[in-house]
């Protein structure tokens, strides 16, 4: 894995060091996973800025490429963006890539091809600091543009395989393939994630279900995305899905630690999280 700078003049080459002030921590890290996506990665980037500069703590966005051909790297770094090159290729190397590289106590990532709206971002935060350890869109039940999102991966695939990782390890999780999310560090570094592939956002959830993790989920749109090719095939990455969760099932069970899971339900505002599935003295709720 090498690493990129951005490009001298653009927004992000933390300008306190260049005036010999004091450099403020890293708090909030944005990966972009990226292949070929040079109709979108800098529209992206800018939406990102856009969003965290008004929310004013200090953050980075990395661009975590994985081979692009075309100019993505070029207007990532020039857009202000830190770029990870990542040779190992598929979505999941891509994602752990541009996650080790962060820098920041909450990481966030989400897709490169201008699907997702990034003013989701200081609500995925506000839950983790509402004591979740990972916050998790959920596009099901958010405001989906016409044809986003196909109907076999609506109404089949994305349903099929929340169900196999609710049903074989107990989890009330409500769209498991849903690419913007976000989670602490501390909980991020107990994982040990090592798909490649499109499986890596199943066995990211898996994984934090079997540690005892709290997991918030929110409403988020999904927009169709900005050119570009479509990664994800169909039957062979959802085929790499299932056989992650099943085998892990089979090989490890339902939990690494003893205790039920807490899945957090939320939406953007005035919501309960509902921690009540927690058994115990120790099962309460809180409100954002």
């Amino acid at each position: 894995m090498t690493v990129t700078e951005p490009l001298p003049g653009s927004t992000l080459i933390e300008p306190e060091l260049q005036s010999g002030a004091v450099p403020q921590p890293i708090e909030i890290s944005v990966v972009l996973p990226c292949l070929n996506e040079e109709t979108a990665v800098a529209q992206c980037i800018g939406s990102i800025q856009e969003v965290l500069d008004v929310l004013g703590r200090p953050y980075e966005i990395i661009v975590a490429d994985n081979g692009s051909t075309d100019r993505s790297v070029h207007l990532a770094g020039a857009a202000g963006a830190r770029v990870v090159h990542e040779s190992v290729p598929g979505y999941g190397s891509a994602c752990r890539a541009g996650l080790d590289a962060a820098r920041g106590r909450f990481l966030v990532w989400g897709d490169a091809d201008g699907t997702y709206d990034f003013s989701s971002i200081p609500d995925l935060i506000a839950l983790l600091e509402a004591r979740a350890d990972i916050a998790l869109g959920d596009r099901l039940i958010g405001e989906m543009e016409p044809g986003a999102m196909p109907w076999t991966h609506r109404r089949l695939g994305t349903p099929v395989l929340t169900g196999a990782v609710n049903v074989l390890f107990d989890a009330e999780i409500g769209d498991v393939n849903c690419g913007i999310r976000a989670i602490t560090r501390a909980a991020y570094s107990k994982l040990d994630t090592r798909a490649t592939g499109m499986e890596f956002a199943s066995e990211l959830l898996v994984k934090a279900v079997q540690h005892d993790l709290t997991i918030a989920q929110m409403p988020v749109p999904y927009r169709r995305r900005i050119g570009g090719e479509v990664k994800l095939r169909t039957f062979s990455d959802g085929w790499r899905h299932l056989r992650l969760v099943v085998s892990t099932w089979l090989t490890q069970g339902r939990r690494v630690a003893a205790p039920a899971p807490v899945v957090v339900l939320a939406g953007t505002s005035d919501v309960a999280i509902d921690l009540g599935k927690a058994e115990g003295p120790d099962a309460d709720r809180l409100r954002l």
